[in-house]
């Protein structure tokens, strides 16, 4: 059975995807080379036909798909659910406008079906940088898997205006969480907004008084400001008890308001692994005057919340305490 863009199963494929992502930009698909022989894949090569001018929509590099797309043009990348989309080297996504969508059903909070991950030996020092405007990223699981030893982040967001929805971030290998400046998610996103993503895992030993999520300048002149992110998760388990979930590493880096709702901050003692409870879920950074971080209903199984360094940290609304005894403030 032959498979069009105007008819049949091709036309309501394309409108379910304007449904969830309404925009007038064109569609472009990555289907994972391994998948080939899958009927999904010779489907979905049989829609997105190469245009009538030469432009191609179908392919099997999600590198190849993000240099095809056309900055502030609202371009929507859909990724395959199968397979694994392998980059060669690492992504710096600087269009603005850009839509990358995995193709998996949604609604996922771990273990999304689009997954993308880089490749070992290239050293790597993320998977994926943003620093462009208002581009999207739902239904993705981001994967760093090079040991090399500069391979220390997995996503490092500096864009404007961004949208992250159900999207996870993790290390793949554990060669680098033995070191300190080792962090799943860098943010210094202005006006980015995260709904339901989850930052790292609890599957792999962190070693190192390290942090899931720094909160650091990703494109020069620009701190983290604005942000909110709402219902979600960082998971992790650790040895050191200096471990902590989010992280402001200078003064530089924060301003304005920024509202983290809903965070559920969870280190599994795992005896089998030798974790450790950590001592502070969060940290800011001394004399931290610029911003400020407000945490409505946080909940952690940290022995404090934040008591170290409480610049610029407050907490609303009940928290629940556990047996090691959960702050209810900062200081």
């Amino acid at each position: 059975m032959a498979y069009t863009a105007d008819k049949a199963y091709g036309q309501a494929l394309i409108n379910s995807v304007r449904a969830t992502i309404p925009t007038f930009g064109r569609l472009f698909v990555v289907m994972a080379s391994g998948d080939a022989a899958q009927e999904m894949y010779q489907r979905v090569e049989q829609i997105f036909k190469t245009d009538l001018d030469g432009k191609v929509r179908f392919f099997t590099s999600l590198l190849d798909a993000y240099n095809a797309t056309t900055s502030n043009n609202n371009d929507v990348i859909l990724l395959d659910g199968e397979g694994t989309h392998v980059l060669a080297e690492a992504l710096d996504v600087s269009k603005s406008r850009v839509h990358f969508m995995g193709m998996d059903s949604g609604g996922r909070l771990i273990q999304q079906g689009t997954k993308i991950q880089n490749t070992d030996g290239t050293a790597a020092v993320y998977v994926i940088k943003n620093t462009g405007t208002r581009n999207t990223f739902r239904n993705i699981k981001f994967i760093q898997v090079d040991d090399d030893a500069t391979s220390l982040t997995c996503f490092q967001e500096g864009g404007e205006g961004t949208l992250f929805k159900n999207c996870s971030f993790t290390f793949g290998v554990v060669d680098n969480l033995d070191q300190t400046d080792a962090y799943e998610f860098v943010h210094g996103g202005d006006s980015v907004t995260m709904i339901d993503c989850t930052f790292g895992q609890d599957t792999i030993l962190t070693s190192a008084g390290r942090t899931v999520m720094a909160i650091d300048q990703v494109k020069s002149g620009q701190p983290f400001k604005n942000n909110i992110l709402k219902d979600c998760l960082w998971m992790i388990s650790t040895s050191s008890t200096d471990l902590s979930f989010i992280r402001v590493l200078s003064t530089a880096d924060v301003n304005f308001g920024n509202v983290f709702i809903n965070s559920i901050m969870m280190n599994a003692l795992v005896s089998s692994m030798s974790a450790a409870a950590t001592d502070d879920a969060v940290d800011s950074v001394s004399s931290l005057l610029a911003g400020n971080l407000l945490f409505v209903n946080p909940a952690t199984n940290a022995t404090k919340f934040c008591s170290d360094v409480t610049d610029q940290v407050q907490v609303v609304g009940p928290t629940t305490t556990n047996v090691a005894g959960l702050s209810q403030t900062p200081a």
